[in-house]
């Protein structure tokens, strides 16, 4: 609605320099109350048409004005201050209700057309004055009208305001237009437009870097981001992004010099946080916690970081128009009262009376092409229909190239519902009809974009809970539990999340690999296997060591190793993906440097599953990354047949990372802390994985020495590498294991059970072990 008033506020001013207004209006009371109006101190000339005629020395003109203008200022004859807008709008409300659609956005593009084609001065001040307003809410009016018609006119209008100023700010919200619609190459050219007024503008290469970063052309931006760094090196947002890139890229060299200042920046601003709250918000820092997950820092940071994002995303969602205080703060009452409301778990508990099915629904944003999707595809036909009334909402549309695995998941639901396209207020009443027990966030802070980010804040159930897709803690109060195990969830690592645990026996880590693929057959007689290697591109011969993972999970401290057991192996071979392209370079020169360049091959992504299983099958052993670990991967890996090693404790990355800064609190520096470091469940999954599969002693150990000398005694000893081989392929078949899927989902529901039964008794959330 605030964005109709600033619309109808717009037309006001147009009318006012056409002079197409009524006699009742008072220029000289205007001019007192607001002296800098580049309208009202516009010439007198310029704003009397030709017919108006003088009523007398002093007064103003008289002319006829349209009638629907007229009613509309004799509602508010005068408008001192735009803080008293609110006032105006309320005032106006029935005509605004009547007239909601067409002046939504109409008045502002119509007052704009009119003064592009007056060439006068006062029509240049009202395009500056109607701008100003603009600017404030331009980001609000698209996101309420997402139509094309409404972005071809927001970009005219950007377009007219640099015309008539070229300013830094009006060219970065251009750019954040042309990005939000996905028009790439036309906010490459703006930022260079901008960059050719000003080189030293940080903010513009910070969006030239996340220009290349969405269109993967990763070198780029680690360019545009390292030189936004430079030019501004309190720029937490370029440095966030220039360490993450050089570690996707595997630009290792420095790398932990940069890490260590963004950890400072972190630590800094969290300390005063909790003393000095307003200077706190002054220097926040831009740093995402997905991708904080793939850095080598404390888990501690990594909560730290997960809380300021669910801080600042919540105050983002109560901010409206900062020239409008009334307005603003009716809205943040509004939330506030409505989050208040919705944070109380008994003001749900109305509807969790009597005997019933407990009601339980997943929100994702993934249910498409996409790993998550073939994951799952059968839990929830498994999910005990005599306990739970099982919900799946779904975020993301549901286009032509819909998969099997959707389908499959749409055939095991016993609702499911669209929340694609609607806006969040939308989404969040539609899911409160179904009056929901439990809700399962499946994003946490993956899938940006895409995921409806206010969900799960307006607290839709009682009872909410992260959920499998993002392997990290969210950080905020409304999620009570994360689902996860006793390996990848150890009592020590409590101190990095703000949920409990739900701890489920085994992995909490779902498959559908037993319904979806029939077991891969290498190592059974008669398979070609050489044959295989050949057409994949690798020795026929000799012993593979793979590592599928993107170079994002690598860290050199393991990648060293991996070099080390080529050395000591001399017909060992390591397999990587090129994933991305960009750190090829980096990783060939470490290799170089070791005599091993030769003995690294690089391979391009598969399309389909089968031949993913069947790259798989052609290694005799997958190498695990340290930081994070190999999630999908993992799994897969294991259902091909293949021995996955992967180093599990805090010995497997070296501690010089975890070193704390001079700001850091006593959470970040007690030797507990800094001992777990290097031990965040993103790292502990696929040990989780081995152990359910039941294969620990071979392929899980607990130190980087550990690890190189377990590679080097597998690859070198062919018979001790067919047994294991052996045993992994008869772990797909074992029950209460890895692949029983219909296991996996009795414990998922009696965790859920555990967990409501918790609410009901009127416990506050607490760890719970559902074994």
């Amino acid at each position: 609605m605030a964005s109709t008033a600033i619309g109808w506020l717009c037309l006001w001013v147009v009318y006012i320099v056409r002079c197409v207004h009524c006699s009742e209006l008072d220029y000289g009371a205007l001019l007192q109350n607001r002296p800098a109006s580049p309208v009202l101190n516009a010439h007198h000339l310029d704003l009397v048409p030709p017919d108006c005629k003088w009523s007398g020395e002093g007064k103003e003109p008289s002319c006829d004005s349209l009638p629907a203008t007229q009613r509309t200022l004799r509602s508010a004859p005068r408008i001192p201050e735009r803080s008293e807008l609110l006032e105006f709008y309320q005032s106006l409300r029935r005509e605004i209700e009547v007239h909601q659609d067409a002046s939504w956005l109409n008045p502002l593009w119509t007052a704009a057309e009119i003064c592009i084609h007056d060439p006068g001065n006062c029509s240049r001040d009202v395009l500056n004055f109607m701008w100003r307003n603009f600017a404030l809410v331009g980001a609000n009016l698209l996101r309420a009208r997402p139509t094309q018609d409404a972005v071809e006119r927001a970009i005219n209008l950007h377009r007219i305001a640099l015309w008539l100023e070229p300013d830094e700010q009006t060219y970065q919200r251009l750019i954040s237009v042309y990005t939000s619609v996905g028009r790439t190459t036309d906010a490459a050219r703006t930022c260079q437009e901008a960059i050719a007024m000003n080189a030293a503008n940080a903010e513009v290469l910070d969006q030239l870097g996340m220009i290349f970063h969405n269109t993967q052309k990763w070198a780029a931006a680690m360019f545009a981001f390292k030189a936004a760094h430079m030019m501004d090196p309190d720029d937490s947002l370029a440095l966030n992004n220039l360490v993450y890139l050089r570690k996707r890229c595997a630009d290792w060299d420095g790398i932990e010099n940069q890490t260590a200042k963004l950890m400072t920046m972190v630590e800094k601003t969290w300390s005063l946080a909790q003393s000095e709250p307003e200077k706190a918000v002054q220097l926040q820092v831009n740093a995402h916690p997905w991708v904080f997950l793939y850095f080598p820092v404390c888990m501690v940071t990594k909560r730290v970081v997960a809380q300021m994002f669910a801080n600042q995303q919540r105050a983002l969602a109560l901010v409206t128009v900062p020239t409008l205080p009334d307005m603003e703060e009716e809205a943040r009452e509004d939330t506030d009262a409505l989050l208040q409301e919705a944070a109380t778990p008994a003001g749900a508990a109305a509807w969790s009376t009597g005997t019933r099915r407990i009601r339980i629904g997943f929100v994702s944003a993934d249910f498409r092409r996409k790993a998550t999707s073939y994951l799952i595809a059968h839990l929830f036909e498994e999910i005990d229909r005599k306990q739970i009334e099982l919900f799946v909402y779904s975020t993301f549309p549901n286009d032509a190239k819909s998969c099997d695995w959707r389908k499959s998941m749409e055939a095991g639901a016993e609702h499911w519902v669209e929340l694609a396209g609607m806006q969040p207020a939308q989404a969040i009443a539609r899911i409160r009809q179904d009056k929901m027990d439990i809700l399962l966030d499946m994003d946490g802070y993956s899938n940006e974009g895409q995921r409806l980010a206010p969900l799960f804040a307006s607290r839709m159930a009682p009872v909410q809970m992260a959920y499998f897709v993002y392997i990290g803690t969210i950080g905020s109060q409304y999620i009570d539990y994360i689902v996860t195990d006793a390996v990848a969830s150890p009592p020590s690592s409590a101190v990095g999340h703000v949920e409990k645990f739900l701890r489920v026996p085994h992995t909490f880590f779902p498959n559908s690999h037993a319904r979806l693929f029939p077991p891969p057959h290498f190592g059974m007689k008669g398979v070609d296997r050489a044959g295989i290697r050949r057409a994949l591109g690798v020795p026929p011969d000799g012993v593979i060591l793979a590592s599928f993972n993107k170079h994002l999970k690598m860290c050199p401290e393991q990648f060293q190793v991996w070099l080390s057991v080529l050395g000591r192996v001399p017909n060992a071979w390591l397999w990587l993906l090129r994933f991305p392209r960009d750190s090829e370079v980096y990783l060939n020169q470490l290799a170089r440097a070791h005599g091993v360049q030769d003995r690294v091959l690089f391979s391009d992504f598969v399309d389909s599953a089968e031949a993913n299983f069947q790259r798989l099958g052609a290694a005799d052993l997958i190498l695990d990354t340290t930081i994070y670990g190999a999630h999908t991967s993992a799994v897969d890996a294991l259902w091909s047949g293949v021995g996955l090693l992967t180093c599990l404790g805090p010995n497997c990355v070296t501690k010089a990372t975890d070193q704390a800064s001079e700001y850091a609190s006593e959470e970040f520096t007690s030797e507990h802390t800094l001992a777990i470091g290097a031990d965040h469940m993103t790292a502990r999954l696929s040990a989780s994985m081995v152990v359910a599969a039941g294969l620990e002693d071979e392929l899980v150990v607990t130190s980087l020495e550990e690890y190189e000398e377990r590679a080097v005694a597998l690859a070198t000893n062919k018979s001790r590498m067919e047994k294991l081989r052996k045993r992994v392929a008869e772990s797909r078949q074992a029950r209460d294991s890895l692949f029983d899927n219909r296991a996996y989902a009795k414990k998922l529901v009696k965790g859920f059970r555990l967990a409501w039964e918790n609410f009901l008794a009127g416990n506050r959330p607490m760890h719970i072990d559902s074994f």
